[in-house]
């Protein structure tokens, strides 16, 4: 009997504590899947899912927190190094990983019900993870490429809108504009030629869905 009164005491002080938190909603937590298209070096389009965070302060301005996920082909890296592939096989990319961490301060429109936007702009950094190729050139040698991709730093901007379904669920569509800093050395290892790719600038949005605490 005594738990039995203890657990019932401790779900009625988290539902109390949810159910003012819900109403300050002055967190939310996000679960968003990101488009980035970029410009062909080294990449065409990304892809990624991740976590974004909330913190909103006074007069609708607000700190966020971003940790995401994005796969992408980095587009043929030996033109990087100045070879060219055997046009009679298939086209041999190589593939990063990217795991990067952001922060951003921004400013949010509206009442928080049915339609609201905001803006954001902040600062992430990158920590990519990449896969050496080898192929065939077009004349008839081999090319052996290893990829070292470096930390990269990265600028962002967000403009989007939120539809409100009630205090504590929203979703979330968002454009973006970044540009990344990049340290992506491609060294063939057959010719000994080096080549460096050392910024993109994508484009692309977001969407999430957010629940508020």
């Amino acid at each position: 009997m005594r738990r039995s009164r203890i657990v019932l005491t401790t779900l009625v002080l988290v539902m109390g504590i949810s159910t003012q938190a819900s109403a300050q909603s002055n967190i939310e937590v996000g679960l968003r899947g990101n488009v980035l298209l970029g410009d062909g070096q080294p990449a065409n389009d990304i892809l990624g899912a991740g976590l974004m965070g909330k913190y909103y302060l006074t007069d609708g301005w607000f700190v966020a927190a971003t940790l995401d996920v994005y796969d992408y082909d980095f587009e043929r890296p030996y033109k990087t190094v100045g070879i060219e592939q055997d046009p009679n096989v298939k086209t041999i990319d190589s593939t990063i990983r990217t795991t990067a961490l952001g922060g951003a301060i921004g400013r949010h429109y509206g009442d928080k019900s049915g339609f609201d936007w905001f803006w954001s702009a902040g600062v992430g950094v990158g920590f990519p993870d990449t896969t050496n190729i080898s192929g065939p050139t077009d004349s008839g040698g081999t090319f052996d490429l290893v990829i070292d991709a470096k930390t990269e730093i990265q600028i962002m901007t967000t403009l989007g809108t939120t539809y409100y379904l009630s205090d504590r669920w929203s979703f979330t569509a968002a454009a973006r504009a970044e540009h990344h800093f990049l340290d992506i050395t491609v060294v063939d290892q057959v010719s000994g030629a080096t080549g460096k790719v050392e910024s993109q600038t994508p484009l692309g949005a977001y969407l999430s869905v957010n629940v508020a605490f």
